[in-house]
């Protein structure tokens, strides 16, 4: 029998949670960026879940784990998520269940045999990213931009921040970086990948599904997530559920690509400024890494604020709708999406990125 994994004690049980199975990490946090005022102790103080291994008789332990992380979720601040897309899942078994043409409803342990949906490339990469909401989410990347370059101490006139910003946000334009990750699509398009995930996303319930993620990214929906998370206090998910959101957060890694978003954009604004700002008032590289590891030492809270997200967006599910959507992104359509689409969002920061610095660099004489 395998041997539960146990990692570093957590609290006062003497246990440890974390976020990814098989790994365990100190439970360190940094309390900056998107921490709320009152909370950092028990932020710093609750863990992230983790998988445990060779459950058999041990299933009533499990249980309880995990109605200790629902409970831990209750103390945890609202982060806004940038995107809404860590390793590993947990070990249990799976029950998938389905509505084929004729309407019969099916449960199995096998996941269900989708018919490829056939069509042109380049049309169902762009209807793949609409119905999905990758387009919707480049949307948000100049805005994103536009707050790391604001929160930038700068002795800049007002005409030649104005300028800088007009750069950047050209750089960062949606359609560009839409493009980007169109190109990505192409350059590793499977056609049997693509058929099985365009038949996923085209099912009513995907579709509703997505209509939920676009309500949830809605400006108006944050003070309702805010009191979504603080009603946990008295309305605990049962661990189920908190199963479920788990799975789906480490199949779709949405903390991790926020952590990495955010330092490519900390990483265009300080290039972008460099042509502009005299040598002896840049950061040093030493404090450009401190600033970097500060943004990833938020990582194991943007996890457990995820959780938090996904358990309000998909609060209208049933335990087997959820079931259903969270298998089809551990699938290996659904790995392959996933992935895919992650590559090219960070690659094509990386472009706008590179093209602002040329342009800052064009626009501005350099100061020594």
């Amino acid at each position: 029998m395998t041997t539960p994994t146990r990692s570093r004690s957590c609290g006062a049980s003497g246990r440890s949670w974390s976020p990814t199975p098989g790994r365990s990490r100190p439970n360190t946090v940094a309390r900056q960026g998107g921490s709320s005022a009152g909370s950092s102790t028990d932020m710093s103080r609750s863990c992230a879940p983790q998988a445990v291994t060779g459950l058999g008789p041990r299933r009533p332990r499990r249980d309880y784990e995990l109605r200790r992380v629902a409970m831990k979720l209750r103390a945890i601040p609202w982060l806004v998520g940038l995107i809404a897309l860590a390793t590993g899942s947990l070990a249990e078994a799976k029950t998938y269940r389905w509505v084929n043409d004729q309407g019969v409803v099916t449960y199995s342990d096998q996941p269900p045999q989708v018919r490829p949906v056939e069509g042109e490339r380049d049309a169902l990469i762009a209807e793949a990213l609409d119905i999905s909401g990758i387009k919707k989410t480049l949307d948000t990347v100049p805005a994103h931009i536009r707050n790391q370059f604001e929160a930038r101490q700068t002795t800049l006139k007002p005409e030649d921040k104005a300028r800088v910003a007009r750069i950047l946000s050209d750089a960062f334009r949606p359609d560009g970086l839409n493009s980007a990750v169109r190109g990505a699509f192409r350059t590793n398009y499977d056609p049997q990948r693509m058929g099985v995930v365009m038949a996923q996303l085209r099912s009513p319930l995907f579709r509703r599904i997505a209509a939920l993620e676009l309500a949830a990214s809605e400006p108006g929906a944050k003070q309702d997530l805010e009191r979504f998370a603080m009603g946990l206090q008295g309305d605990i998910p049962p661990p189920a559920r908190v199963a479920l959101v788990q799975r789906h957060e480490a199949a779709m890694r949405s903390a991790e690509l926020q952590i990495e978003m955010g330092v490519v954009a900390f990483r265009a604004v300080v290039r972008s400024l460099e042509p502009i700002v005299p040598s002896e008032k840049r950061p040093t590289a030493r404090e450009t890494e401190l600033a970097e590891r500060t943004l990833r030492a938020q990582q194991e809270n943007l996890v457990r604020s995820a959780l938090v997200r996904w358990l309000y967006t998909y609060r209208s599910l049933s335990d087997e709708e959820l079931a259903e959507y969270v298998a089809f992104g551990e699938s290996d359509a659904g790995r392959w999406f996933v992935t895919t689409q992650r590559k090219g969002l960070l690659d094509a920061m990386r472009l706008a990125m590179d093209m602002a610095a040329r342009q800052m660099a064009a626009a501005f004489p350099p100061k020594r």
